[in-house]
């Protein structure tokens, strides 16, 4: 789906003829193409976004068409995914394009107010903060995560804990491959704007390279500590089963000794109280009385 912008009165309003700003969400391939007829850019500038594992580049074309192929988080069912978005600019027509293939509140982006005499700067810089910012969402909402599991895991031997790590450590590997390839795309578009002099525009982009690499020494963080927390997680279920063990072992023991004396009483030979009318009673009461003593005994040498 292509929705066209226009920029009137400093904010961007939906146009059919003519386009300072041009959403592409989800495009088909006929779609694609008629974006890169009109404005002269590659077909996989935005075809790209298709793949889900395209990796962020920056590149520019012979009509001096600017990509910058970025990754930006985004939630799908229980677990957050990391999926590439196109930022295409284009000088001849002074247009920028945005290309998603997944659905994202872009509400931000689409109802500021922007200055006229350097909207595509803005817009720029607003796209990629945006989408780039949701990444140290995304952490933030990790970490509060982590601190519920850390809580639930001294109490609890369910497999939801375990699910739940399995899928937090997939979603913070692809956020640092991610962010690493983002931060290279950062570095690279730096470079370029201070080499055509634009260095007030590469200060701003400086700071969303500043978050990036933040969100990144973060997501590393996290990851270690996920990976410490998987191995408290393995360490209590081990701990709780060799004490499980240890109880049945005990437990195996005590119960033997009343098995041991009635089978010594079932054989047939003479036994001492065989004629006693209340043997019976004098053997259970014996039998429970030696467990008794091996419990107390096995209790204060910490065997249970």
């Amino acid at each position: 789906m292509i929705t066209n912008y226009k920029l009137e009165q400093n904010k961007l309003i939906t146009s059919i003829d003519g386009a300072d700003f041009t959403l592409v969400i989800q495009p088909t391939k006929e779609e694609i193409g008629h974006l890169a007829t009109t404005y002269e850019f590659p077909f996989d500038y935005i075809a790209g976004i298709l793949d889900d594992d395209e990796n962020a580049r920056f590149e520019i074309d012979g009509h001096h068409n600017l990509l910058l192929l970025l990754q930006y988080p985004c939630v799908e069912a229980d677990a957050t995914e990391v999926y590439p978005f196109s930022l295409i600019v284009n000088p001849k027509k002074k247009a920028v394009i945005l290309s998603l293939n997944h659905e994202y509140d872009l509400t931000p982006i689409v109802e500021r107010h922007y200055d006229a005499t350097r909207y595509q700067h803005e817009l720029i810089f607003q796209m990629m903060s945006v989408l780039g910012r949701s990444f140290n969402h995304e952490l933030s909402q990790y970490k509060k995560r982590m601190k519920v599991i850390e809580k639930e895991l001294a109490r609890s031997q369910e497999n939801a804990q375990l699910m739940e790590m399995i899928r937090s450590q997939k979603s913070l590997i692809y956020f640092e491959a991610a962010l690493e390839d983002n931060i290279e795309v950062y570095q690279k578009l730096m470079t370029y704007l201070r080499e055509q002099g634009e260095n007030g525009f590469s200060d701003r982009i400086f700071d969303i390279y500043v978050e990036a690499d933040q969100a990144l020494t973060t997501t590393k963080i996290q990851l270690k500590l996920l990976e410490n927390l998987s191995d408290l997680f393995s360490n209590i279920v081990s701990n709780n089963l060799n004490i499980m063990m240890k109880i049945m072992t005990s437990a195996t023991f005590i119960m033997t000794i009343p098995a041991i004396i009635a089978g010594l009483y079932g054989m047939n030979v003479k036994l001492p109280f065989q004629n006693v009318p209340y043997a019976f009673w004098l053997i259970m009461v014996a039998a429970t009385a030696i467990s008794w003593l091996v419990f107390r005994v096995m209790l204060k040498k910490r065997m249970f």
